[in-house]
């Protein structure tokens, strides 16, 4: 029985010391006095201050103070700037006053006591309120005398969280953007795959004159028809023949490096090119062995969708 309540007195204590644990600033391998705390809402920040100086606390650039709170506000005098504290060690002085009987009657002297820090007496806490966070503190006074070792002078806040969530959040951000360019990049290719040269087919009869309107290249993909004129060129205006006649044809116009292309969005054995008197016949000599299946491209990855305006 004796056994278990030690037992459990030990393990109450061992919680208690670890409520109690407050986290200690470091100081810069330069200097002592230039110190770092990482920042915790559920940590107590120690702050090691002598009289005579000016311990500053220094938060995040996007936060400003706007309150400060102290238990001993006679003892400790804290002022905030932007996104700053300073704090300084104040003796407390006390007014005395006190009766002095004379021959010509009593007299009231006043006089000031003086208590000189100590810090038995002027250790409290100090809350801080900014525009972001709250923060909790110890003030601890160095005695006159002893080592002033762990005076701060600087006590800048570091955010690991805040920082781990922004890499995050960064790292997110770069993921996103790398998948959207894959994702681009792929189809890109898709599209490209799907106008990939199939037939090439073609044979041309030049008319008299009409050089400057034939094609430098002709070919299909199994479903479209292009037709590529480099910046010399002129460019025609073309139509599908079926026997005598002739008809427009539903086209569109792709730059493709230093080439324009006339793309025919069709498959046939015979068109012509126009423009004035200007005469070119296109024959396709390859109709039918190239075989594409059903759908808006020969890709099953891009798919043609069209919209009206």
């Amino acid at each position: 029985m004796k056994t278990g309540a030690l037992l459990f007195l030990a393990g109450l204590w061992l919680v208690s010391g670890g409520v109690q644990a407050a986290a200690t600033p470091q100081g810069s391998r330069f200097d002592s006095r230039m110190q770092q705390v990482a920042y915790h809402p559920r940590n107590t920040t120690v702050v090691h201050a002598a009289e005579g100086y000016v311990s500053t606390l220094v938060f995040s650039e996007e936060e400003d103070v706007i309150s400060t709170q102290t238990g001993f506000t006679k003892g400790w005098n804290v002022t905030k700037e932007g996104n700053r504290v300073y704090i300084r060690v104040a003796p407390v002085k006390q007014p005395i006053r006190t009766i002095k009987s004379g021959e010509d009657g009593d007299e009231e002297v006043e006089s000031e006591r003086v208590f000189e820090p100590q810090d038995k007496d002027w250790r409290t806490n100090l809350f801080v309120t900014t525009t972001k966070h709250f923060y909790s503190l110890e003030l601890r006074l160095i005695d006159k005398g002893q080592p002033l070792s762990q005076l701060a002078y600087v006590i800048d806040y570091r955010y690991p969280q805040e920082e781990q969530a922004q890499t995050r959040k960064t790292q997110q951000a770069r993921q996103h953007e790398w998948e959207k360019a894959q994702m681009k990049q792929s189809i890109a290719q898709a599209f490209n795959a799907a106008q990939a040269p199939r037939n090439w087919d073609y044979y041309m009869r030049v008319a008299k004159d009409s050089r400057d309107i034939a094609p430098d290249f002709a070919y299909d993909d199994g479903r479209f028809t292009y037709l590529g004129f480099s910046p010399i060129k002129t460019f025609p205006a073309a139509f599908v023949a079926y026997g005598e006649k002739e008809h427009i044809v539903n086209a569109s116009v792709q730059q493709k490096g230093n080439y324009k292309v006339l793309v025919i969005h069709q498959i046939n054995q015979r068109f012509v090119l126009r423009a004035g008197h200007k005469v070119v016949g296109i024959e396709n000599h390859g109709v039918g062995k190239v075989t594409v299946p059903d759908g808006n491209t020969i890709s099953p990855h891009v798919q043609r969708v069209e919209t009206e305006k």
